[in-house]
């Protein structure tokens, strides 16, 4: 069996005209839009969609409002998703597509899916940089973002009862990796057949359940500012940063999505494989991020009016 990473993320919502406008502002290709849903896609063919809250074609909400309601996993065969369709039907029930798409759900009772992938691996060049020592742009102006367009929809995020029992059914039924944990607080999961740091964070807060964000990550990091910066000209309101994260390495700037929870922008994430060695961190600010804004900033927000010395009070 190898799980690569999500397919696929579904919304039921509340406002799909509004939500059908946050997914384009983010960045996201337009697969289709129609008066019933809104499919959207990465680079690397990663998909999002929105439906009504009320669609029937939607699994049951595990908590009220817009929210994200499956979370669709994408397999490298047939033959794998054919595997799990025979475990999981042991225990669970199974709804099984024209397309041997299988639809079910996990312990916490959140929507997941399973199909044979149609993303496409991505090539790309790398950005540029000069340092002392490193000059890779002779004669060559730097590349400035007007947005982002997210090539990777990377993990998901959801706040759950039983972190150690659905962590389990992760690992043992699924097949997925632990690569760190905090203490007391969640589990950093990857696909067995990803080098993601994670493709879903099981956080555990007492009395909390639903959705709490997705990552898309980006080119650059100056996609990161330039897509942020872009957001903000739009009116959509930041969530948290921009920032870093300790745990991950990545820098990050949220905004709070009217589908449900939080959209991150993304850069510079860990890749590792089986020769990681899962850490127990501590739940601190320093654990999650090196530095961080609360609420994003303006273009020009710390622009200096005029000249005078840089000691002047």
């Amino acid at each position: 069996m190898a799980l690569i990473g999500i397919e696929k993320l579904v919304f039921g919502v509340e406002d799909l005209d509004l939500c059908k406008k946050f997914w384009r502002d983010y960045g996201m290709a337009v697969i289709e839009e129609t008066p019933d849903h809104g499919l959207y896609a990465t680079t690397s063919n990663a998909k999002v969609e929105v439906r009504k809250f009320g669609d029937p074609a939607l699994p049951a909400a595990v908590v009220e409002g817009s929210t994200a309601r499956e979370t669709i996993w994408a397999a490298t065969d047939q033959a794998s998703v054919d595997a799990l369709a025979e475990d999981l039907a042991k225990d669970r029930e199974l709804r099984v597509d024209d397309d041997g798409t299988i639809h079910t759900t996990d312990p916490e009772g959140y929507g997941i899916g399973f199909r044979v992938t149609e993303r496409v691996e991505l090539a790309d060049p790398g950005t540029k940089y000069n340092a002392p020592g490193r000059e890779d742009r002779i004669n060559e102006l730097a590349t400035f973002y007007d947005g982002a367009t997210p090539r990777h929809l990377a993990h998901v995020v959801f706040l759950v009862a039983d972190n150690e029992g659905t962590a389990k059914f992760y690992q043992d039924r699924l097949g997925f990796r632990l690569t760190d944990a905090y203490t007391d607080r969640g589990k950093f999961l990857r696909c067995d057949g990803a080098i993601d740091h994670h493709n879903i964070f099981l956080m555990h807060v007492p009395g909390q359940m639903g959705f709490h964000h997705c990552a898309f990550e980006l080119r650059d990091i100056h996609e990161v500012f330039g897509g942020g910066l872009r957001m903000n000209e739009l009116g959509w309101k930041t969530h948290l940063g921009p920032g870093r994260h300790n745990v991950t390495s990545a820098y990050y700037w949220y905004f709070r999505n009217p589908s449900g929870g939080a959209a991150e922008y993304g850069f510079d994430t860990d890749r590792l494989d089986d020769a990681w060695e899962a850490r127990m961190i501590e739940p601190t600010d320093g654990a999650f991020a090196e530095w961080s804004l609360e609420d994003g900033f303006g273009r020009f927000a710390g622009l200096q009016r005029g000249v005078k010395p840089a000691d002047a009070a």
